[in-house]
């Protein structure tokens, strides 16, 4: 039996196959590049949103409102100052202010002084002083020792009475026969007319020469029998 014999193909049907082979290698390569380009152009997107919303973030009207409450609150509290704390001259003039505290201090001055109302004035300061929590010994008897006992306390030395202020403790030039010892105390309770340093208006000892103990005294003039002031003392 004779075996059937193959026949070739014409070349008009080897053109056609190449042909459709072509054209499918063709959209075959476009589908993928169309897929890289979808990719790519996804992974552009997701970059550039990442990258929107950081910037957006640091914006502060994106900041979260807790935020912006807290930093009310930061910029309140530092507009808020602590109240100043009253000082021992404040407590002093204020308490000197006060009639019944002025005739209960003179009494005790009166009491520790043997009854004699003569030479009053440091026992009346030093009850003053005591009144007002300052530690001043009840056997201090001479302006010397106020002197000591206050600057052992950590008061500080002033000489210019520009600088003075209603409370403090003053100090007169030295008695002339004994060196480092002011003759008089008292306390300043302001100036008698504002802008002048002559006189002011102090608490001493000295009722019955001036009917009170708070009466007027010079201060950087010479002044007949009154010694001029020296220094003050302040914590």
């Amino acid at each position: 039996m004779d075996k059937k014999k193959k026949i070739p193909k014409n070349s008009n049907e080897e053109n056609d196959e190449s042909k459709n082979y072509i054209k499918e290698m063709h959209e075959l390569a476009d589908k993928n590049e169309l897929k890289n380009n979808i990719i790519v152009i996804g992974l552009f997107i997701v970059t550039a949103s990442i990258l929107i919303f950081s910037i957006l973030m640091n914006t502060s009207f994106m900041k979260p409102k807790t935020d912006v409450v807290d930093n009310k609150v930061v910029a309140k509290n530092t507009i808020v100052k602590a109240p100043k704390p009253i000082v021992f001259q404040q407590k002093i003039y204020e308490y000197l202010g006060i009639e019944a505290n002025k005739t209960s201090s003179l009494k005790k001055a009166v009491q520790l002084n043997d009854g004699n109302k003569t030479g009053t004035t440091v026992y009346l300061l030093s009850e003053v002083l005591r009144s007002n929590s300052i530690a001043i010994p009840a056997d201090t008897s001479t302006v010397k020792k106020l002197a000591t006992d206050l600057t052992a306390l950590d008061w500080k030395k002033n000489t210019n009475f520009t600088e003075l202020e209603k409370g403090d403790i003053c100090f007169t030039t030295d008695v002339p026969t004994k060196p480092g010892t002011p003759s008089h105390s008292y306390v300043f309770m302001g100036w008698v007319k504002d802008g002048k340093t002559d006189y002011a208006n102090i608490c001493d000892g000295q009722v019955q020469k001036n009917g009170d103990i708070l009466h007027k005294r010079n201060i950087s003039i010479s002044s007949e029998g009154k010694d001029k002031f020296s220094f003050f003392l302040r914590k």
